[in-house]
């Protein structure tokens, strides 16, 4: 199983209907169990649209569990996050960060970072179920890439898929001191052939111990800026989900002052963003 336990959370926006529906999705898809989280004033009218909208997604009383409370609504999805073990928390965002949604970049990035299980972000929600096309995964040779690895390969053989694509960043240090050294952009040249033959042979080396059959893995090396490399390339070549491997927890302030590379992804998604997280389900 992919993922045992689903949280949703949901406010009243536009997309709410679509959001559930992907939810319920993603609950049969895995046979998960599906947590609806909701937080905001309990109000008689309030419930009454919730429940109508659940029953048009097609969920039935006993798909779901609803938690709904009132405070403050980061601190409140983590909580519940905690409390009841969820392994995926789904939510919905907009593909740039800078126009207004329902789910703001603050609160967005607040999740990616501080939820204690993987974060689904799904650009465009609809009630028609889908599957994703394109799955590209982000490699930086962590055991939690390996995970992002694994899990994105069930949910392909799920989904009927019969390729990946895994996608590994990397930079040359020595790049700049070389040219100004020597002056030779030739010679720069071929260090940057050089590095991105080795960055092939160790995907290469990734893939079989992965030990993973049936699928085909495409690799791809780019030389760049992590997170910014790899949202090109998926979002040139249509890409319909990314993964992406969390990145190593900060303090808060350094959280506040230097951004996660990674954390370019977030600024303008290329697709549905799937960050990974260890939990206790991973071996």
């Amino acid at each position: 199983m992919v993922f045992e336990k689903i949280g949703l959370a949901i406010t009243f926006s536009p997309n709410i209907q679509a959001l559930l529906c992907e939810a319920n999705h993603f609950r049969k898809l895995f046979q998960s169990e599906l947590i609806l989280i909701h937080v905001g004033e309990e109000e008689e009218n309030s419930k009454k649209y919730l429940k109508e909208i659940i029953e048009k997604s097609g969920l039935t009383e006993n798909d779901y569990k609803l938690i709904w409370e009132n405070g403050d609504v980061e601190d409140k999805i983590l909580e519940i996050c905690n409390e009841e073990k969820i392994d995926l928390l789904i939510a919905g965002a907009l593909r740039r960060e800078n126009i207004v949604k329902y789910y703001i970049g603050s609160i967005a990035r607040t999740l990616m970072r501080q939820a204690p299980c993987s974060v689904l972000l799904l650009t465009n929600p609809d009630c028609i179920a889908k599957v994703f096309k394109k799955i590209c995964i982000n490699i930086d040779f962590s055991p939690l890439s390996e995970t992002a690895a694994r899990k994105s390969y069930m949910l392909a053989k799920q989904q009927s898929l019969n390729e990946l694509f895994l996608i590994r960043e990397f930079q040359m240090p020595g790049l700049a001191t070389t040219i100004y050294d020597s002056g030779s952009k030739e010679e720069a040249r071929g260090k940057r052939h050089k590095w991105l033959d080795e960055e092939k042979q160790k995907m290469d080396l990734f893939v079989q111990e992965l030990n993973l059959h049936d699928i085909k893995f495409n690799t791809v090396c780019l030389y760049g800026k992590q997170g910014w490399e790899s949202s090109h390339w998926v979002n040139e070549n249509g890409g319909d989900l990314f993964v992406i491997p969390s990145a190593p927890k900060k303090s808060n302030l350094i959280d506040r002052i230097f951004q996660h590379d990674i954390e370019f992804v977030f600024k303008d998604l290329p697709c549905s963003v799937l960050v990974i997280k260890k939990n206790g389900n991973d071996e």
